[in-house]
């Protein structure tokens, strides 16, 4: 074992704890230094924080409502535009806040505590929806779409599931072919989060065949662009106020400048922009494990039994404890 851990900057960002714990080595540089705040950030969080609490702490009959009927009013979605809410990730020097992801993940776990369908439709925006121009974006691409995407003018979401790719983005169909000064797109994306509500896609296709093997390309499409059409809203189970639709393309004429990342690079875009969003899911979860965990426990101390609440009685406290360990 080594005696100094590596810094992180100097860190391969390839190294997994994982893997190399089944070679017998344990990289203590993914582990150690714990990862910590600076101060500067810390102080602007707990201003986001105040802020989330004062927006959504009183709407919980609002969010009940909206999730009944399926739909969050335009209205409320010019709220969360208002708070800045929609430029959480993006630099400070393009008008955003710059929250690096241990401060973005508490800031949608805050979110979350109040309601799914309102940090889905948050996190779709920055943790896929435009994290991809974050990335891999020109200085040209982030010229000229930041200022929309800060605002919430532009939302964004990630077109990468079809019917028959998900998992398996290798099996996408959505085809784009260079026609020399553009690339023609047709195909179609189901599932897309903020579907609905989005003018900027980050939209995977497509691009050659290599050995029998697809390439994917990743592309920026706006909404206003000729043959981009949207369905209408699914009807879920959960997140029900969330905008859930399909995507369609049908000979869409994107410029060469809208190509995101490198051409028949797209799969190992779309991975990096899932792994780098997953901070966001995983703070989103916690926020709604914690409220649970209150309700549960507001629960066990109001019903009665036997002339006493369950939550004196052991086992309903193993299940809380469980609750909270898990």
């Amino acid at each position: 074992m080594n005696d100094a851990p590596t810094p992180l900057s100097k860190q391969d960002l390839s190294t997994s704890f994982i893997r190399s714990l089944c070679a017998g080595e344990i990289e203590e540089s993914v582990l150690f230094p714990y990862p910590t705040m600076a101060e500067e950030e810390r102080e602007l969080l707990k201003s986001v924080i105040e802020a989330v609490d004062s927006l959504l702490e009183s709407r919980g009959e609002d969010f009940r409502a909206w999730d009944a009927a399926g739909a969050m009013p335009a209205e409320f979605v010019e709220e969360l535009r208002q708070f800045g809410l929609f430029g959480l990730i993006i630099p400070e020097e393009n008008g955003g806040m710059g929250l690096g992801n241990m401060a973005y993940s508490r800031t949608l776990q805050q979110i979350a505590r109040y309601d799914a369908s309102v940090a889905v439709t948050i996190g779709a925006h920055s943790s896929i929806g435009m994290r991809g121009l974050k990335l891999y974006g020109t200085p040209d691409q982030c010229e000229r779409y930041y200022d929309k995407l800060v605002t919430g003018e532009m939302i964004a979401a990630f077109c990468l599931t079809e019917p028959g790719a998900g998992s398996d983005s290798a099996a996408v169909k959505s085809t784009a072919e260079d026609k020399g000064d553009h690339y023609l797109l047709n195909g179609s994306k189901i599932w897309i989060t903020n579907g609905g509500i989005a003018d900027f896609f980050t939209v995977f296709a497509r691009s050659a065949v290599v050995d029998g093997k697809n390439k994917l390309s990743a592309f920026i499409v706006t909404k206003d662009m000729p043959g981009v059409t949207v369905s209408g809203h699914e009807d879920k189970m959960g997140i029900r106020a969330s905008s859930t639709t399909s995507v369609f393309f049908e000979d869409v004429k994107i410029p060469k400048e809208n190509l995101l990342g490198p051409e028949h690079g797209g799969f190992k875009v779309a991975m990096n922009i899932l792994n780098s969003g997953r901070s966001g899911l995983g703070g989103g979860s916690v926020g709604g494990m914690k409220s649970l965990i209150g309700m549960a426990s507001k629960y066990a101390m109001e019903r009665k039994q036997f002339g006493e609440p369950i939550g004196s009685f052991g086992l309903i406290q193993q299940k809380i404890g469980h609750m909270v360990v898990e």
